[in-house]
């Protein structure tokens, strides 16, 4: 684990909103102070702070934390960090905000500080802040066992197999390097090239270094080791450098980038004071002509030009292949693609039709049903009625599937197919440009498989229809009660009319039943009993498509308060239709008026949330107790289910002008306890 403090800008012109919006944009969770009031406020917040102390000109500061490949911290954790190393900073009681990123190959966390002190309006400039974040991070790494980074601290193994944080001792090595600036370095990350700082500390060190070792060894002996590889070394102020005489105000390195041996102290202690090359890099002649024969394979500018070269040679051998594989899908489109389209759209017509049918045939039974007049149980009819329909809409998803299949292989039989498979189609006929392509894709893949990290925590497959019926094979039996659904003379599940109770655990009696329950309720479901039933039969329910409400809606004044969901003793294991909000009984209950209350830019309300479900037209609705009314507020259903959990809290609601946002107001702000 890594701490990181960016260089602050020279124009001291700094922003909350503008680090604030790139710490949130990507980031999978976001945290902040207690003395803030939202992450849509926090900017606002800490600009108001920061102006009342005029003397600081940039109270914003910024760092970063950053996990090794193969630590994956939980946000929990990654939160733990921030306050772990805020603390450390002097810096836990002022303003901040903090996000976990996870859209590169290393977890990381950046983190904005407000250095104004809200309480004393003193700023804070942390003295060695990058050390003190240094060992924060190695204790973090013993606390979570997360694995250890090299820095100016290290984690060593104390008496009783204890680990404790030390100080690392320097490197006095006279073969290491100088570490590369942050320009070299940010060069290599976004052109894959070598840095030429890198570069001078591979052979040409070597060669240098072999030259050195010599008893005879002298300044010219030096000037003749770097002067194939088109190298110069030069006095520069107090110490040296090394540049490239063909760009010698671009390509240049400090001689320590060599390595500390290299360094103008050592080396003048060493051969005496610097002087510089005699008949080596005369003014009359061109770096061409006294080169040797190797100079453009040891030279690092042709060595980068050479690799240009390439590179650009397959950049431009990959897009003739692509051109190849875009026409090749092209051509199939203009020769073929018509006849195809026109086949699906006739498939997708005709589905539509078979599907309205049984709509149709399904309304027809049912109203036969409502305005018969003999004396039975309508109830078990509808029941029968569901089964049967649910049966034939079984049986001709399975066709459909079927039809599709069969409709797809003919038709895509002659299609090029996703780049990846054309390629390996054309490697296979023996395409050079298609083998290497095909080769760098693997490559690829290689570099990414070895970043990630090789634990398996799960198996993801793909949903489709079903290969086989179900219903077929179900039977039913009736009684003054309701309906039992049998499949090998096993009752596993039963129709009640306002309830239907599972008998079986296993998926395909779950999925039969869900099946039924969707036919009787569109609207959604609602299922209880154990905890490995509702987990199997919520799982299928999203795979069917079917709409899962998972708590029951209160409807009296004392549930609302109580917070106690009601629950049936007789209902054990089952499904049956969510519960709906009927705002004119709450309006009962309270005995306070409604109100409709549209969206619209700036409206807010503040008030105990009463209830939030579906209305009686499957509306998505929350129901807020504002002082003498009760407002109706509509809105998405996934916000309604989010804010279920708050219901019988009070919460504010704002207006987009489209939709509304809720925000718990029970939080307690700087001065901000209302609702408490």
């Amino acid at each position: 684990m890594l701490a990181k403090v960016p260089v602050r800008r020279i124009d001291g012109k700094s922003s909350f909103a503008v680090l604030t919006e790139y710490i949130t944009q990507h980031a999978a969770a976001v945290s902040h102070s207690q003395n803030v009031w939202s992450v849509k406020t926090v900017a606002g917040d800490m600009q108001g702070i920061a102006l009342m102390n005029e003397r600081v000109k940039d109270p914003v500061y910024h760092y970063v934390l950053s996990w090794r490949d193969g630590d994956n911290p939980s946000d929990t954790q990654a939160f733990d960090a921030v306050t772990d190393t805020l603390t450390a900073l002097g810096m836990q009681d002022h303003q901040w905000i903090a996000g976990v990123h996870r859209n590169t190959d290393h977890v990381h966390a950046h983190v904005g500080v407000n250095r104004i002190n809200p309480e004393t309006l003193k700023s804070v400039y942390p003295k060695g802040d990058w050390i003190v974040l240094d060992r924060t991070c190695r204790e973090l790494e013993i606390k979570h066992g997360w694995s250890h980074s090299l820095g100016p601290h290290s984690v060593e193994i104390g008496d009783g197999n204890t680990p404790r944080v030390v100080r690392r001792e320097r490197n006095l090595s006279p073969d290491l390097k100088a570490v590369p600036t942050t320009r070299a370095r940010d060069f290599s990350a976004w052109s894959g090239l070598e840095s030429f700082q890198e570069w001078v500390g591979k052979e040409p060190a070597e060669r240098l270094k072999r030259a050195l070792e010599k008893p005879d060894a002298d300044w010219q002996a030096v000037h003749k080791s770097l002067v194939i590889f088109g190298l110069e070394y030069r006095k520069s102020g107090s110490g040296a450098i090394v540049v490239d005489r063909s760009n010698p105000e671009k390509l240049h390195a400090k001689a320590s980038h060599i390595g500390r041996f290299a360094s103008l102290a050592r080396m003048e202690a060493r051969l005496g004071p610097c002087e510089p090359g005699r008949n080596i890099w005369s003014p009359e002649r061109t770096h061409e002509q006294y080169s040797p024969t190797d100079q453009s394979t040891r030279s690092y500018r042709q060595q980068i030009e050479g690799r240009a070269l390439r590179r650009e040679h397959r950049q431009a051998e990959r897009e003739a292949l692509y051109e190849r594989y875009m026409t090749a899908k092209t051509e199939w489109e203009r020769t073929r693609g018509r006849t195809s389209e026109l086949a699906w759209r006739d498939q997708r017509a005709s589905e539509k039709e078979r599907f309205e049918r049984l709509r149709d045939e399904n309304r027809e039974v049912r109203a036969q049903i409502r305005t018969s007049t003999k004396a039975m149980n309508k109830r078990i009819l509808y029941s029968v009625q569901a089964f049967i329909i649910a049966t034939k809409r079984e049986a001709l998803r399975l066709e459909i599937h079927q039809q599709r299949t069969e409709l797809k292989a003919r038709h895509d039989n002659e299609r090029p197919g996703p780049w990846r498979e054309w390629l390996a189609q054309q490697a296979a006929a023996n395409d050079k440009a298609a083998i290497s392509a095909l080769r760098g894709l693997r490559y690829r893949d290689r570099r990414r498989t070895r970043r990630e990290v090789q634990r398996d925590i799960g198996v993801v497959t793909g949903l489709e229809t079903p290969k086989k019926a179900i219903l077929h094979a179900v039977r039913w039996t009736a009684d003054s009660q309701g309906v039992n659904y049998l499949s090998n003379d096993i009752t596993i599940f039963r129709d009640e009319g306002e309830r239907v109770i599972f008998k079986e655990i296993g998926e395909d009696n779950i999925r039969a039943g869900l099946m039924l329950c969707c036919e009787k309720w569109a609207n959604g479901l609602h299922i209880s009993g154990t905890e490995e039933f509702k987990s199997r039969a919520t799982a299928l329910a999203i795979e069917m498509n079917i709409r899962i409400v998972d708590q029951d809606l209160k409807v009296s004044k004392r549930s609302l308060e109580s917070q106690e969901p009601r629950r049936d003793s007789s209902f054990e294991t089952g499904v049956r239709p969510a519960n709906l909000v009927d705002p004119e009984r709450l309006s009962d209950i309270y005995g306070k008026p409604l109100f409709d209350s549209a969206p619209r830019v700036g409206r807010q309300h503040i008030g105990k949330l009463l209830a939030t479900g579906c209305n009686a037209l499957g509306e998505a609705i929350a129901v807020i107790d504002v002082g003498r009314d009760l407002a109706v507020i509509r809105t998405s259903l996934q916000t309604a289910t989010e804010l279920q959990p708050k219901v019988g809290r009070f919460v504010r609601a704002q207006s987009s002008g489209l939709d509304w946002h809720f925000v718990d107001f029970q939080r307690a702000g700087p001065e901000l306890r209302r609702g408490g």
